[in-house]
This record gives structure tokens, sequence and C-alpha cells, in this order.
């Protein structure tokens, strides 16, 4: 699919994504691949489920 005006960052491993700003505050879920999607300046709560992911992407 298409997500228009998307923005993506990705780290991986402890400490990964520090020098991206929009990754800050925003640890890995016990340890697991987070995802966190933000509309509007606000994040709904942080997912580590593909399927959670796409139903939030409106895949």
């Amino acid at each position: 699919g298409r997500a228009p005006g998307a923005v993506v960052a990705a780290g991986e491993g402890p400490g990964a994504g520090a020098e991206f700003p929009l990754l800050v505050d925003r640890p890995l879920l016990g340890g697991e691949p987070t995802a966190y999607v933000c509309r509007h300046f606000v994040c709904d709560a942080p997912t580590t489920d593909a399927g959670e992911l796409a139903a939030k992407l409106g895949g």
C-alpha cells in the first residue's frame, strides 16, 4: 500500500535510533521490534504485533 506523507525511522538493538530525535523515549517492548504509529502529533500505544500494525496503518 501507499502512505503519502509517512515517515519511517528504524533502529536496531539497545540505544539504537538515539541519533533520531523521533525515536528518543520510544523503547523496544520486551526486546521485540516495536512500532509507534503517530498522527497529528499524537501516538497510539506501541505494538509488537504485525497484524495490529497493519490495522493501524489501514491495511
